[in-house]
């Protein structure tokens, strides 16, 4: 690898790190002010951030276990993508996909420390969710949808291949 693609690489595993860990310590700090302050509300009975909806999908300590277990090994899948050469995984694909890893962690650090995940952004009638959650959506949504329209640009690209195949065996 030259000189310079490694300082633009390093340069990019900067941003993502920096990026991960913003949005770690801003999900952290809202988490801790809601649970600390209550109730806020921001648009009246739309919006309400309050801690009153925990994330108690871990009923026992074994279930508790295998969650946070099963997390880890997304969370090191993902990282593995971060960090892979892969001619196929662009950096803006490497940045989006920091975001679901930064919600990962933080989600993780809630069930390490507080045993749950702590939701709090109340929208009407829909379930509680949180910031991490919303940035595991985001990254999770736009890798899937780079995924989808470089498969179909490979299969455009395969179709004209074959078009262009068949007319020059008729000729």
């Amino acid at each position: 690898m030259k000189k310079e693609e490694k300082k633009q690489l390093k340069k990019l595993y900067v941003s993502i790190f920096i990026i991960v860990f913003f949005i770690i310590l801003i999900d952290q700090i809202s988490k801790i002010l809601v649970i600390h302050y209550g109730e806020i509300t921001l648009i009246s009975n739309t919006l309400i951030l309050k801690a009153t909806d925990f994330n108690n999908g871990v009923y026992n300590e074994t279930s508790r276990a295998v969650t946070i277990l099963t997390n880890l090994v997304i969370l090191f899948i993902i990282f593995g993508i971060i960090k892979s050469n892969n001619q196929f995984i662009t950096k803006n694909t490497k940045i989006l996909l920091s975001f679901a890893l930064a919600g990962g962690i933080s989600n993780m650090i809630d069930r390490i420390c507080r045993g749950n995940v702590v939701e709090f952004i109340n929208f009407s009638n829909l379930p509680a969710l949180n910031i991490a959650d919303i940035c595991i959506a985001i990254g999770w949504i736009s890798f899937v949808a780079i995924f989808a329209c470089f498969s179909t640009k490979e299969l455009s690209k395969k179709k004209t291949e074959e078009i262009d195949e068949q007319k020059a065996e008729k000729k």
